[in-house]
């Protein structure tokens, strides 16, 4: 496989071969759109309605600023999550390596894709087991869906997905619109809060879940916190729309009933700013979060820890680089630490603690759903 210069890595019997295998080609078929294909929201993350207020006086030097932060017990040199992507597949494996050996390189945190069809194709378990061979002290999040838990009946089948990549956490990630719209989806969702419970209780690993571009309201985060999780990812609406990658496979296929659908909840959910705010003015200090959904840049990172998260998590963005080389993926992750560093000194923060204390203004549309949400922001003055 060529890497990629801005022209398709797959020729067309390559994508004629994506129908073959249901589970295994579908991994490289939504790499494929999201390298390929307009998915994109149309809806921003909002965060451009959080306004930072410069310090022309900021008083620290910018080479003395510390990003370090810890989470899940390690420390961290930042607080960036290359988020889940991809496995399964020969491609997947080299994404994952990439990542891997990247995040290691610059010991920050990462999650594998879904586990999914290693736990049906053994086969495949080297194409997730390669992130820990590569990165042996990073972070590293475990990933199985909701609809395939609310149907487990055995418990201990997920220590496989633990124990393939020595996992901190594992993940349980929410897609119920990418399942709606997927022409195979999976839309089990019954029973999904008692079985977070029932792993709660079972698992020695802390508890993370996320969801994939739709967002998470204050109303779940409370059900979650009751069910024990420890870290919610709120993977809100302003990136990669999940319902757009379905609707070009279903468009694919001649499926117009998806393709509709898929058409029509694009943009469906929660802007990653608000959401956010939903699950700290509900989780306070009782949960750990990872600001995810459109975050493209340093800054990004930067209002979302402002406005409440731990951690800022990016996917997207990564994936190319991933496909051409570790040195591209490293090439990116020094770009973002540089931005959170120019955009701390320019509030005249110099940790992440302090930056959590760093003025700001909220304007709408985020500020009128606050208000209509009676959500009381900063949470902290109330």
């Amino acid at each position: 496989m060529r890497d990629y210069e801005g022209k398709s890595p797959y020729n067309s019997d390559f994508w004629c071969s994506l129908m073959t295998d249901p589970i295994k080609n579908r991994k490289d078929e939504h790499i494929y759109i999201s390298m390929e294909k307009n998915i994109e929201s149309t809806t921003s993350t909002w965060l451009e309605c959080v306004k930072l207020i410069h310090k022309a006086l900021p008083e620290i030097n910018l080479s003395d600023i510390d990003i370090s932060t810890f989470f899940l017990g390690k420390k961290l040199h930042a607080p960036i999550m290359i988020g889940a992507m991809t496995g399964g597949t020969a491609l997947g494996k080299k994404i994952n390596r990439n990542l891997a050996l990247a995040a290691q390189e610059n010991n920050i945190a990462m999650m594998v894709g879904s586990q999914r069809v290693a736990l049906e194709h053994p086969e495949t378990i080297d194409t997730f087991s390669v992130t820990r061979k590569n990165a042996p002290d990073i972070i590293l999040i475990a990933n199985i869906g909701a609809p395939q838990i609310s149907r487990l009946r055995n418990l201990r089948k997920l220590d496989a997905l633990v124990s393939m990549i020595e996992a901190d956490a594992l993940a349980i990630h929410l897609n119920p619109l990418q399942e709606a719209v997927q022409p195979e989806g999976e839309t089990d969702y019954a029973g999904v809060l008692e079985k977070i419970t029932e792993l709660k209780e079972y698992l020695k690993i802390p508890i993370v879940v996320k969801e994939t571009g739709a967002g998470i309201s204050k109303e779940i985060t409370r059900l979650l916190i009751k069910a024990g999780v420890d870290i919610i990812d709120v993977s809100g609406v302003g990136g990669t729309s999940w319902a757009a990658v379905e609707y070009y496979r279903a468009k694919s296929r001649g499926n117009n009933l998806r393709e509709n659908i898929g058409k029509v909840f694009w943009n469906w959910g929660i802007p990653t700013a608000a959401s956010i705010i939903e699950v700290r003015s509900e989780g306070r200090d009782q949960i750990r979060i990872v600001g995810s959904g459109g975050i493209r840049t340093g800054l990004d990172i930067t209002k979302a820890i402002v406005i409440g998260a731990d951690l800022g998590g990016l996917a997207k963005p990564f994936l190319k680089p991933a496909v051409r080389g570790k040195e591209f993926v490293n090439e990116l992750i020094r770009q973002i630490i540089n931005e959170i560093k120019v955009s701390m000194f320019l509030t005249g923060s110099k940790t992440l603690d302090e930056l959590r204390r760093a003025d700001f203004i909220i304007f709408p549309p985020l500020k009128t759903w606050l208000e209509s949400r009676n959500i009381k922001f900063p949470w902290w003055f109330y």
